[in-house]
């Protein structure tokens, strides 16, 4: 692994602006396959847009589809492996964004503290994610000197409350989210954690927070996106007074990540931390969430390929029971679209409907109309009978019709699946360029004293959207702290 004055880069880069370029050249050729829907894939020659070596290898009686998971985990092929194919995913593994893990940011006291006092609604994903970036947060408000931290998109307040009450040197929080019931169950949590710090455990436990917690922590309704990135500014200066502040967000969810380094830019925050997530929610194009920065300017994703970039395969293995029945969910919607197309039900270029995830309540009344029909015939007859009640749609196939197209389709779960694969292993290369998108444009903004890190915060497998970015322009004992 590599850095660029605290950008993490894969191994052979030493700059972000040529990793930037190099992802780009990388990516052109194969965006067709990210940029692939999977639900018209049995009504569309998506198939045959792959190389025919690449076809051949994957339909051979040799090939067991178990070897997905490997190989979109690790990167592991076998000897029969196309050359072609094998440097596709070799290329894809030696461009991804590091995703390995830099050491905990918050220390066993911290860790400790959080369990005893903050765990009100959060699961142990949650408490995880919540630990190491308050951590971040205070180290970065210690070292700016900033006095007020503006949590964006606080939702409950989970991370809000551990930053404003985890030390008795910690700064003050104006939490912001654009829902009020959001800000009225944070306040709920909020009473429910003041009164354990101020019981007699606390106090016996030798618990030292700051001073007046009741004003340390101050819930504001405030929609924020990229047109608004101003009014959030105002709202935190006037909070800050004639103090420095800085920005924070974990998970900020798609435009909304690019909104609050937008805001960092065009205020005078002394610094920023941001984990942004829901990559298939960033807008494209000028001022818009993607490209922020000049290196990537050119590039459009399109919301598949956002989507893509969504996908974790560093879990394929440890879940692979799950991971095998994603590659059915996806066979069995693309054929009740193939159905609904091929049956006069549905044009060939319309909307596709959105299902979602269809729910074993939803399944199991749908099994009465299915009969005794057995195996995977009997299994997508019951999705179909269940997703299109959720539909909302009269028309039902008949039993007989649901079991002829699946056996019409029967290689078209392979197919998917390996599809599926592929486009999943340009997930991180995606990724990385989004991360090193946004690591650029801050750099551009921060100033001779300032800087930027961009690096893996949480877990992979637990947190699969891990990677932090960080940007400052200085503070009052220095910056040095803060560099990689």
């Amino acid at each position: 692994m590599a850095t660029d004055n605290g950008i993490e880069l894969p191994d052979g880069f030493s700059s972000a602006s040529d990793y930037a370029a190099e992802v780009k050249r990388v990516y052109s050729p194969y965006a067709f396959l990210a940029q692939m829907h999977i639900v018209d894939f049995l009504v569309r020659p998506h198939w045959e847009l792959l190389d025919v070596e690449w076809r051949d290898y994957f339909m051979s009686s040799e090939f067991d589809i178990s070897k997905l998971i490997p190989l979109a985990t690790h990167g592991q092929t076998d000897e029969a492996c196309p050359h072609s194919l094998r440097e596709f995913v070799s290329k894809m593994f030696s461009l991804q964004f590091p995703r390995q893990r830099i050491g905990d940011q918050g220390t066993s006291e911290e860790r400790e503290l959080v369990l005893k006092y903050f765990v009100d609604g959060m699961s142990e994903k949650k408490r995880e994610e919540v630990v190491d970036l308050a951590a971040l947060v205070g180290h970065v408000a210690r070292d700016t000197g900033s006095d007020l931290v503006v949590d964006v998109g606080a939702g409950q307040g989970y991370l809000s409350r551990v930053v404003a009450y985890g030390r008795a040197d910690a700064p003050r929080v104006l939490a912001v989210d654009f829902a009020e019931g959001q800000k009225r169950g944070a306040e709920v949590h909020q009473r429910r954690t003041l009164k354990r710090l101020k019981g007699k455990r606390a106090v016996a436990e030798g618990y030292q927070g700051p001073r007046y917690l009741e004003s340390r922590l101050v819930h504001r309704v405030l929609r924020v996106d990229l047109e608004s990135a101003g009014e959030l500014a105002t709202a935190a200066r006037e909070e800050a007074g004639s103090g420095r502040w800085m920005l924070c967000g974990l998970h900020a969810c798609g435009d909304l990540s690019s909104s609050v380094l937008k805001a960092f830019v065009e205020s005078d925050a002394a610094a920023v931390v941001v984990v942004p997530c829901c990559y298939n929610h960033i807008t494209e194009g000028p001022g818009a969430g993607f490209p922020m920065s000049l290196e990537l300017h050119g590039v459009q994703f399109g919301i598949n390929a956002l989507k893509t970039a969504c996908q974790a395969t560093v879990r394929w293995e440890s879940r692979e029971q799950d991971t095998m029945a994603g590659f059915q969910r996806n066979y069995f919607r693309a054929l009740l679209h193939y159905l609904m197309v091929t049956m006069g039900q549905l044009p060939m270029d319309a909307p596709f409907p959105a299902v979602g995830g269809v729910t074993g309540t939803e399944l199991k009344a749908a099994e009465e109309h299915v009969g005794t029909v057995g195996g995977d015939d009997r299994a997508f007859a019951v999705y179909a009978y269940a997703a299109l009640e959720r539909l909302g749609v009269k028309w039902r196939p008949t039993v007989a019709q649901c079991v002829e197209a699946r056996q019409k389709t029967s290689d078209g779960y392979r197919q998917m699946a390996v599809v599926w694969t592929l486009r999943s292993l340009m997930g991180p290369l995606i990724e990385g360029m989004l991360v090193v998108d946004r690591a650029l444009y801050l750099r551009k903004h921060c100033g001779p004293a300032g800087g930027v890190r961009a690096f893996a915060l949480f877990d992979a497998v637990t947190s699969p959207r891990n990677v932090v970015l960080v940007a400052w322009r200085g503070g009052r004992g220095g910056s040095s702290g803060l560099k990689a």
